[in-house]
């Protein structure tokens, strides 16, 4: 689904151009342009229109491919050519091909793609193997032959196909203007094509031939007309196209107007002024690929029942007798109002049914546009992570084998840093949890979310060996909106299962010093009442003062703590105990270490008093023996994370133990109560 969407929305600026010729050649028809004029601009559209499906299956195809780890642009290109398979196969029946070549190229990608890339692990069909050529040649030739057997299968498939006699008489009834079901058909053609445009299938193309029958309906209403008889066919292009499908399909001016009205949001704002003048043309590509509409389950149910309403009510007010039976034939791209004037003769009630359409469609669709703009506020996107470093990886593979880029990267020493990223592709990342655990009662009361990286073996990695990566490349931002979004997941799982436990997750300056950032943090963590507090390093508060005093604030607000991790590595700790209204500070694991020693026990121990002397929570950290774990004072209320008590470990791992300990203190009572 990720695929398809992003996909089509990379060829959104063919789609805006072929619309924009489109709309021109009309205007220069209702202008009295030369004919010239007017069949070069519509040509255009034309030329645009045929290769678009070629382009939607490069797009489609080079997404997959960075899913499933293959060469993009050779798979890309493979995409292109299956199209015009279909295109070439299908030439002898044009109305089916209207409908399956747009078809195709979003369906075969989806099933060739991942059947190449389980054709190119067969080692016998591996034309290059071994280090004797780069690796972008050994891609394109490991290609050729899941390519070729990729491309027989689909020749096969059609090649069946055309042996169907009900293919050569590929067409719709016209039942489609039947004057005793207009309101059956009218749900029926708007349902199925908001259904077929919300899998990005373009719906007119993919039902012409039912528009066809619907447009004639038009001229044959005229007829009628002129001949003093009653237009019979209410339901035409006519009606559909001035009062279901304003704005476009799903009646989409509508959702630009709730947009407008109900959101908040500057960015579905900024994009529904962008898109109104196209909307007025019934032009609605931009709203649809900018939102994104496609595959966005949150707006299907306006998108499919604003038109259907829009097209009862129409037919209602038609034969109520309110306003005048199309009789005119409009482009699809004739300007909002000015179609409903014109088709009706110059009906102003038409205009009026018009306007009032859009407002109704403007509340059916502003429920959905408060749930979109409240689920983007707390969806995490993390580029080119969410569960591989594909982008990265793709960058890696380009430029692996070019003498000049390797030249340069050697000089800036980053080598060794290309190779690490392009193998980060293989990597799937997850959270652990290593418990806290209050020495004086025995009880975990919290866990520390960890971030864990498994490769394409199944092994677990050390963050060593990837979060300097992550920074290097820019990425930890994103990685802690990332963490917090999984941790917040996490937790919600857990209380639905009758567990909660407090989490803290570790924040870098960065993310703080963001606002956008902060805001998105801020905004996963709220939904856990508390539950779920932030851990900042003490380099983390050698930024902007100000800004990170804010940030702490708003962290604050939603009820969560802050922490300083690592205390007592910095240069100027105590002054961040001043600066900073921390609730939380975990002593560093370095200090443990140093405890074996007589002096360094005496340091821990001063340390840990002083930290009680200003009334915040103590976290230990790296306890991992009986001897560490004695050095700390009894009577303090404090807690321990590390290795003493439990590793991090898996989600499912963490209510089992949490029960261990529970037991094990209420155990310990029992028997301290049996013996006094």
């Amino acid at each position: 689904m990720r695929a398809i969407r992003e996909g089509l929305l990379w060829v959104l600026p063919c789609l805006m151009v072929s619309a924009v010729f489109l709309v021109s050649s009309v205007l220069a028809q209702m202008l009295g342009l030369p004919t010239q004029t007017t069949d070069l601009l519509a040509g255009l559209h034309a030329e645009i229109s045929r290769i678009l499906p070629l382009l939607i299956a490069a797009s489609i195809g080079y997404m997959l491919a960075i899913r499933h780890s293959l060469p993009r642009l050779p798979v890309a290109f493979l995409c292109f050519v299956y199209v015009a398979l279909a295109a070439y196969l299908l030439r002898g029946h044009p109305r089916a091909a209207a409908t399956l070549v747009l078809f195709i190229a979003i369906a075969s990608p989806i099933v060739n793609v991942p059947l190449m890339a389980r054709l190119m692990r067969v080692r016998w069909l591996q034309l290059s193997r071994g280090s004797l050529v780069s690796d972008n040649v050994e891609d394109a030739m490991n290609m050729v032959l899941p390519g070729v057997l990729t491309a027989g299968l689909l020749v096969v498939v059609l090649t069946l196909l055309q042996q169907w006699s009900g293919l050569a008489h590929w067409s719709l009834p016209l039942d489609v203007v039947d004057p005793d079901r207009p309101y059956l058909n009218a749900v029926a053609i708007t349902g199925m094509n908001s259904l077929l445009w919300f899998f990005g299938i373009h719906g007119y193309h993919a039902l012409q031939p039912l528009f066809q029958v619907l447009e004639l309906a038009v001229g044959w209403n005229a007829i009628e007309v002129l001949a003093d008889q009653p237009p019979p066919y209410l339901l035409n292009a006519g009606l559909l196209g001035a009062f279901a499908f304003i704005g476009g399909a799903g009646a989409t001016l509508s959702l630009v107007v709730a947009v407008l009205w109900r959101a908040r949001s500057p960015g579905l704002r900024l994009l529904a002024l962008a898109s109104l003048p196209m909307a007025l043309l019934n032009v609605n590509e931009l709203l649809l690929f900018g939102i994104p509409l496609i595959l966005n389950p949150r707006l299907l149910l306006p998108f499919i029942l604003v038109p259907a309403v829009n097209a009862c009510l129409a037919l209602g007010a038609v034969q109520a007798g309110w306003v005048p039976v199309a009789t005119m034939a409009m482009p699809l791209n004739a300007p909002v109002l000015f179609n409903a004037y014109a088709s009706t003769q110059g009906s102003w009630p038409a205009v009026v049914l018009q306007l009032a359409l859009v407002l109704l469609g403007a509340c059916i669709y502003a429920p959905a546009v408060r749930a979109l703009e409240r689920h983007n506020a707390t969806t995490v996107h993390l580029p080119g992570l969410d569960t591989t470093f594909s982008r990265l990886q793709e960058q890696g593979r380009l430029y692996a084998s070019d003498p000049v880029v390797l030249a340069q990267q050697r000089q800036a020493g980053r080598e060794e840093l290309l190779a690490q990223v392009r193998r980060m592709g293989e990597y799937e990342f997850f959270l652990e949890y290593q418990p806290q655990v209050s020495p004086r009662t025995g009880e975990c009361v919290g866990c520390e979310a960890l971030l864990r990286a498994r490769d394409g073996r199944g092994r677990t990695q050390s963050p060593g060996a990837f979060l300097a990566w992550l920074t290097e490349a820019g990425l930890m931002k994103d990685v802690d909106l990332w963490v917090a979004d999984a941790a917040l997941q996490q937790y919600r799982r857990w209380r639905s299962a009758g567990f909660e436990l407090p989490i803290s997750i570790n924040v870098t300056g960065p993310t703080l010093m963001s606002a956008a950032h902060c805001q998105r943090l801020v905004a996963l963590i709220a939904p856990a009442g508390g539950c779920i507090s932030v851990e900042l390093t003490e380099d983390a508060l050698a930024a902007d003062m100000g800004q990170m005093r804010d940030a702490i604030a708003r962290i604050h607000a939603v009820g969560a703590q802050v922490a300083i991790d690592d205390f007592g590595t910095g240069y100027s700790s105590l002054s961040y105990l001043h600066a900073f209204a921390v609730d939380t500070i975990k002593i560093d694991r370095s200090f443990v270490v140093a405890s074996a020693d007589p002096r360094g026990a005496r340091l821990l121990q001063g340390l840990l008093h002083f930290c009680q002397s200003l009334g915040v929570a103590i976290v230990v950290e790296g306890v991992e023996t009986l001897e560490q774990l004695q050095v700390l004072p009894g009577d303090m209320d404090l807690q321990v994370q590390g290795w003493y008590y439990g590793r991090a470990m898996g989600a499912d791992e963490l209510p089992a133990f949490v029960q261990c300990c529970t037991l094990a203190t209420a155990e310990q009572d029992a028997s301290s109560a049996s013996v006094s």
